[in-house]
């Protein structure tokens, strides 16, 4: 590494202090790991002063890091934070036509098919928006499980492309059974199971209709298509000289293939995929020799900024382990409808897991949208508030009556919506380069007396230093 901060990592160690009214708050390196959540509107100011302050820190401590590029300017930022935390030549991109290659399927050989389908449906579920199995993405499953287990029990390498091609071919399945036949001593657990991969092609695959068959391939390919053939299948199906351990020692790693536009196809599979591989590697590698984490053991952040084009069910997995495992997992976006923009009927209760999960650091910047609104208030809760009630009554010729005055108690947001989305300053030069934002973490109540506290982030694009308390400006 080019700047070594630390080679301990104590979960209570500071990560960085933010700047609230009336204290400074400490954010520790066990708390990034719970989980990072940052929403506010476009033009909040969430990139420019949460995203990239924290980013900084972590940098600055020494995480390793996988940074997902959704929009086509991300490359960008990463580097310039990474110059300036003395990271530069920790910096690693994976980009179309690049020359850092890694083929995920050699390293998932060795959890065979399990490990192999799971990655699959991982992007199945980014691409088409969903989260629920229907029959025909669990016949697909396990159609490309059995073909999995045909290719390793038939010795072949496994490509993505070879894969797509043998999925529907009887002459090729027939082929590997034969050569699976001969290199398999019937003494062997691996017996067993070319018995039932047989069994299920010479059988059950043989015998369904073309239609269910055309059903199960075609749900099956849309996963498989990005990586078999261009410049994906170079990336990811090759040779490879990088694997996510290299995390571990340090590395931060770009994936530079955008999310929008027409690479958007390109650009899901690879996030998806390298996240997926990232995660695993987390859950598993802890430092050679090491069968659990400890305070040697660097910690991982995995950043996406615009993070809903790239969630799936793993996510909310991941998070309730990342802790213990020094992960983190941080991520962006405008508003929670982003994550209901997928039709599954499942969607909202995992949105829900996933959000509750991310529970470390949650930052809410300038926002209107009156669905983030009430799922942030269902976290800060309700307070008791006064209302007082004041009434007079006249009558008769003289103006004889009486005057009354009651005081009420009722439960009231604690932050009004309106104060949500005007309340919080958008950074640039007429908000001196600050952007404010409410701050929220699990079980932390704060000097204000409340489990909310609104902290500022100096903008790194400017070296202004705010004129007044930014702080005095918000509700």
């Amino acid at each position: 590494m080019e700047n070594k901060k630390t080679e301990t990592w104590e979960l209570d160690d500071v990560l960085l202090a933010l700047h609230a009214k009336d204290e400074d708050i400490d954010i520790t390196v066990g708390q990034s790991c719970e989980g990072i959540m940052v929403m506010g509107a476009s033009g909040s100011g969430k990139t420019s002063g949460p995203l990239n302050t924290i980013q900084l820190a972590q940098m600055q401590k020494g995480f390793g890091m996988l940074n997902l590029c959704v929009k086509k300017d991300e490359c960008e930022r990463v580097q310039k934070l990474a110059k300036l935390a003395g990271r530069g030549k920790d910096v690693k991109i994976m980009r179309l036509g690049g020359d850092v290659r890694f083929n995920f399927l050699d390293s998932l050989r060795e959890g065979g098919a399990d490990a192999v389908t799971s990655a699959f449906r991982q992007i199945n579920q980014a691409l088409l928006g969903q989260v629920e199995e229907n029959e025909w993405t669990m016949a697909s499953q396990q159609h490309l499980s059995n073909l999995v287990k045909l290719f390793l029990l038939a010795g072949k390498k496994l490509e993505v492309s070879e894969l797509r091609l043998a999925a529907d071919n009887a002459v090729t399945h027939k082929q590997l059974l034969i050569q699976a036949e001969r290199r398999i001593s019937y003494d062997t657990p691996d017996a067993h199971t070319l018995k039932m991969v047989a069994s299920y092609f010479a059988q059950e695959w043989k015998g369904m209709g073309e239609k269910t068959k055309a059903s199960v391939i075609m749900s099956l390919t849309p996963t498989m298509n990005p990586f078999s053939d261009g410049p994906m299948r170079e990336l990811f199906c090759k040779d490879s000289n990088f694997h996510p351990r290299m995390l571990r020692d340090g590395t931060i790693l770009i994936v530079d293939i955008p999310c929008v536009d027409e690479m958007g196809v390109y650009g899901i599979s690879a996030g998806v995929i390298m996240k997926y591989m990232v995660q695993r590697m987390v859950a598993g590698f802890f430092g050679e020799g090491k069968s659990k984490a400890d305070n040697t053991t660097r910690p991982v952040s995995i950043i996406c900024d615009e993070a809903h084009y790239l969630t799936t069910t793993t996510d909310s997995e991941f998070a309730t382990t990342s802790r213990s495992m020094r992960g983190s997992l941080f991520y962006l976006t405008q508003n929670i409808n982003n994550f209901y923009r997928r039709s599954s009927r499942t969607i909202e209760a995992e949105t829900s897991t996933l959000l509750s999960e991310l529970h470390g650091i949650r930052l809410m910047c300038q926002n209107e949208d009156k669905k983030t609104y009430d799922w942030f208030m269902s976290i800060l809760g309700q307070e008791w508030k006064a209302q007082y009630n004041q009434s007079a009554n006249f009558s008769g010729p003289v103006g004889q009556g009486s005057a009354g005055a009651s005081l009420s108690m009722h439960h009231e947001n604690q932050i009004s919506q309106r104060d949500l989305a005007v309340g919080l300053a958008r950074g640039g030069n007429k908000s001196n380069f600050v952007v404010t934002a409410i701050l929220q973490q699990a079980g932390r109540v704060f000097a204000n007396e409340k489990m909310f506290t609104q902290v500022a982030f100096q903008q790194l694009t400017s070296t202004t230093k705010p004129k007044r308390n930014i702080l005095g400006w918000m509700f």
